[in-house]
């Protein structure tokens, strides 16, 4: 693989047990994700117009910012909150307020601070699409009369259920994945300004290769629990 002769963009990064690892983008990279990721998400049918809530912080850009686009692409107004107790509020207001369609990168900081701050669960998400990070899944998919998937960071890309939720797609153009001790590794397919060869994520995991029920051919990771 061959580096992009360029300066970045964007600067984000990855972490890996406790490491973090800075990772450097080109705008282009960053909207070639938005493609794949749209891709999943016009399958859901949600109206243009409606409000789409994304969940993450400043230096989750990189994985983050594609979701973001792929939603204005798809015509929905896009809004974001921090994955920290002290926004939370922000969650549940816009949730409420702007009655968002959907809402991606919700994590177990978010949920710690609508508890602290005696918000019920159910009737902030009740009605909307959900997309969970790992450490939140399990007590969102309890809750009555949400769509409650999975996502995750894998390295510095954003894995996304679809509805068929056989595992989070990951856009096989750009991404080679195995999982031969356990854990997701990953290489980059295509010209990047930061290549990957053979990184371990740090993910927990298993890949599968079969065509998704969906329609999608992309790589899935199942994620250990």
């Amino acid at each position: 693989m061959t580096m992009v002769a360029n300066h970045p963009d964007i600067v984000g990064r990855y972490d890996i047990e406790g490491r973090t690892d800075f990772y450097l983008v080109k705008r282009t990279e960053l909207d070639r994700s938005a493609f794949a990721l749209a891709r999943i998400i016009e399958r859901f049918g949600i109206a243009a117009g409606r409000y789409i809530l994304t969940v993450a912080l400043s230096q989750e850009i990189v994985q983050f910012a594609p979701f973001e686009e792929a939603c204005t692409m798809l015509g929905f107004i896009g809004t974001n909150a921090d994955a920290s107790p002290m926004d939370a509020g922000r969650v549940e207001s816009i949730c409420r307020q702007f009655d968002a369609a959907a809402v991606c990168g919700v994590d177990a900081a978010v949920l710690q601070g609508l508890d602290e701050a005696g918000h019920a669960l159910g009737p902030i998400f009740a009605g909307r699409i959900i997309w969970a990070r790992p450490d939140a899944y399990h007590r969102l998919a309890a809750l009555e009369g949400a769509t409650v998937l999975r996502c995750a960071k894998i390295g510095p890309a954003l894995a996304l259920e679809c509805l068929e939720k056989g595992g989070l797609h990951l856009d096989g153009r750009e991404w080679a994945l195995s999982a031969p001790e356990r854990t997701i590794r990953m290489t980059s397919r295509m010209a990047r300004i930061h290549p990957l060869d053979d990184v371990d994520t740090g993910v927990a995991g298993t890949v599968d290769h079969s065509a998704c029920a969906c329609g999608s051919r992309d790589p899935r990771v199942i994620l250990r629990d």
